[in-house]
C-alpha cells in the first residue's frame, strides 16, 4: 500500500474537510491543547448553513476562539465539558456541559446507548513512513472516539468521519496514541502554536505547609498522581526538601511539575509495581518545555483514559498517593470540587477515579488538599471557611463522603475513610482555621453530629 499516495488523495483544505460533517451530529474536538483550530474555525464558519451540530470539548484553554460567538440559539452549539475560559458562558446557559467520570468517557462517547461522537477532529504529527500519525499530547478519549468513528464509517454510516489537522509543532510521544492513515478521511496541513499555561511561581506559606503534610505520605518508591497549581508545586518542593527517592508516576495529566521531578532525579519509575520505568499519562498540558520533554521520550507513555484512569488499573500500583484539590468540604466529608453553589466552576475530571483507585492500591492513599479559607469572589476582607457545616446549596458533590480518605489543610491532616460521622466531624474541625472552630462545633452539635 502506498501511504504517500493515500495521503495525497485525502489532503484538502479545512473548508473542504468540514463539508463532510452532517447535520444532527456530535463533533469531538479534543481535550485542552490539541484542539485543531483550522478545522473548528472552518466548521464554525458554516454555522448559518448547518443544523443541530454540537461541538464537544474538554478544558478550553484557547480564550481567543471563534466558537465563543456561538450560543444556545445558534445552529452549532457548544458543550464545554471542563470549562475554564468559558465558565461564564456555561453559567449563563449559552454553553452547556456534560458531567462525566473521566475514565468512562470512551464508553459514553462511542456507545450507541449513550452519546456517540460522530465526528472526530484531531491534531496530529506529520505521518511517519508506516502511515501512522501521533496524537502527541495525549490519547485520552480522543483515540477511542476516532477509532470508533473510523469503524462505523467502514460499516457504512456516513455520519461518522475522522478529520486530522497536521501540525509540525506537535511532539511525537510514545504509547497507545497513534492512528493510521487508513482510519482518517481528510487531512488538512496547518501549523498551529500549542497553547501553554502560565508558570506558577508564587507559593504561599500556607501552601508550603500543605505540601509538607502531603509529602509525609510519600515514601521512597511510591507512585504519585498530581494535578497542576500552587499546591502540587508545593508538594514537589517538599519532595526536594525530604530527599525522597525513586518515585513513579501514574497520573492523568502530564504537567510541568512532573518534568521538574524527573529533572531532579526524584522520579525514576524503577520501583513501580505496574508498568515500571515509564511515567504513564493520558493527556498533557503545560509549558513548551513540557512538550519538548515529551517528544520521543521512551520513559513516557500516553494511553487512553479508560486505561489510565480505570480504578482497577490505578490500584495495580502499590503505594499510590493521589493528591487533588477541592472547593469545599462539609463536616461529614463530602467533597465539592466542581461548583460554587449553583455556579459551575469546573468538572469532576479524574478525581473520583483516583480516589477509588488509590483505595485499591496496596498501601495507597488519596488526599484532598485545600487551604482552610478563601476570600469571597465579590471581594472584601472577610474570610470564608472552606470546611463548612454543609455544602453551599446547589453545590455538587464530586467525591462522596463514603470514598474520601484524607483531607489536608495548612492546619493538619484529617482522616475520613472508615471513621464514624462523629469522629470525622472532630477530625475536620481540628484542621479548620481557628477563627471558625467554635462556630463549626456549635453547628455540629445543633445537627447532633457530635
Amino acid at each position: 500500500m502506498n501511504f504517500k499516495e493515500m495521503y495525497k488523495q485525502k489532503l484538502m483544505t479545512a473548508q473542504q474537510a468540514v463539508k463532510m460533517v452532517k447535520n444532527g451530529t456530535e463533533v469531538w474536538i479534543g481535550i485542552a491543547v490539541p484542539v485543531p483550530l483550522a478545522l473548528v474555525d472552518a466548521l464554525v464558519d458554516r454555522e448559518p448553513e448547518v443544523e443541530d451540530i454540537t461541538i464537544n470539548h474538554i478544558v478550553d484553554i484557547y480564550p481567543q476562539n471563534t466558537w465563543v460567538k456561538l450560543n444556545r440559539a445558534t445552529n452549532i452549539k457548544v458543550d464545554c465539558g471542563y470549562p475554564t475560559s468559558s465558565r461564564d458562558r456555561v453559567v449563563s446557559g449559552d454553553f452547556t456541559m456534560t458531567p462525566n467520570r473521566f475514565y468512562e468517557l470512551p464508553k459514553i462517547y462511542t456507545d450507541e446507548n449513550y452519546r456517540p461522537m460522530h465526528v472526530a477532529m484531531l491534531m496530529v504529527t506529520p505521518m511517519d513512513k508506516h502511515g501512522y500519525f501521533c496524537l502527541g499530547l495525549g490519547a485520552d478519549a480522543t483515540l477511542p472516539i476516532a477509532q470508533n468513528a473510523a469503524r462505523r464509517r467502514r460499516e457504512g454510516d456516513d455520519r461518522y468521519v475522522v478529520l486530522a489537522q497536521v501540525n509540525n509543532q506537535v511532539p511525537r510521544s510514545r504509547g497507545v496514541n497513534y492512528i493510521h492513515i487508513s482510519e482518517i478521511d481528510a487531512i488538512v496541513e496547518q501549523d498551529q502554536d500549542l497553547a501553554v499555561l502560565p508558570e506558577t511561581t508564587t507559593i504561599s506559606e500556607e501552601e508550603m505547609t500543605i505540601g509538607r503534610y502531603c509529602a509525609e505520605f510519600v515514601k521512597d518508591g511510591s507512585t504519585i498522581q498530581l494535578g497542576i497549581g500552587s499546591i502540587p508545586n508545593a508538594v514537589a518542593q517538599a519532595f526536594l526538601d525530604t530527599h525522597v527517592q525513586d518515585l513513579g508516576i501514574h497520573s492523568e495529566m502530564a504537567c510541568d511539575t512532573m518534568k521538574d521531578l524527573w529533572d531532579a532525579g526524584i522520579v525514576t519509575n524503577r520501583r513501580k509495581t505496574f508498568m515500571p520505568y515509564r511515567s504513564i499519562f493520558t493527556f498533557a498540558m503545560g509549558s513548551r518545555k513540557l512538550y519538548d520533554w515529551l517528544d520521543d521520550n521512551p520513559g513516557i507513555e500516553f494511553h487512553p483514559v479508560d486505561f489510565v484512569n480505570n480504578p482497577h488499573i490505578i490500584g495495580k500500583n502499590d503505594n499510590l498517593v493521589s493528591i487533588n484539590a477541592c472547593l469545599q468540604v462539609d463536616l461529614t466529608g463530602q467533597i465539592c470540587s466542581e461548583s460554587m453553589g449553583w455556579k459551575q466552576y469546573t468538572h469532576p475530571g479524574g478525581q473520583v477515579d483516583f480516589v477509588n483507585g488509590a483505595f485499591q492500591s496496596r498501601g495507597g492513599v488519596s488526599i484532598i488538599a485545600t487551604q482552610s479559607t478563601a476570600q469571597p469572589r465579590s471581594g472584601g476582607g472577610q474570610l470564608i471557611s472552606k470546611i463548612a457545616p454543609q455544602i453551599t446549596p446547589g453545590g455538587i458533590i464530586t467525591t462522596p463522603r463514603s470514598s474520601a480518605d484524607y483531607v489536608i489543610t495548612e492546619y493538619g491532616v484529617a482522616k475520613i475513610k472508615g471513621q464514624s460521622v462523629r469522629q470525622r466531624v472532630r477530625n475536620l474541625i481540628a484542621i479548620t482555621h481557628p477563627q471558625f472552630r467554635e462556630e463549626l462545633e456549635w453547628e455540629a452539635r445543633q445537627r447532633n453530629l457530635i
